[in-house]
């Protein structure tokens, strides 16, 4: 996982809410106005999967994660929606 202090998380929240915005789907996130820290950045990546803009993979580029830090990260919020509903949005 991404070091909370790491200097490009800003950045990386900047491309994901770019990509958000150029989807047209900015007014799901606004209300929520993620920090450009590292939760921020999760809390993108979780409604831009969900959302179909990016993949798993892509998940794991982001956040810098292995594949079983991936797996457990996505299941984790797979059951969170089951149990709590979407969340995201």
């Amino acid at each position: 996982m991404i070091a909370p202090d790491h200097p490009d998380i800003p950045r990386r929240c900047q491309r994901l809410l770019e990509h958000i915005r150029a989807q047209g789907l900015e007014q799901w996130v606004e209300d929520k106005a993620p920090r450009c820290d590292r939760d921020g950045l999760i809390y993108l990546c979780r409604f831009a999967f969900f959302t179909g803009l990016i993949t798993k993979a892509e998940i794991a580029r982001v956040l810098e994660l292995s594949p079983a830090e991936r797996r457990r990260l996505i299941k984790s919020w797979y059951d969170q929606h089951r149990e709590k509903g979407c969340g995201t949005c």
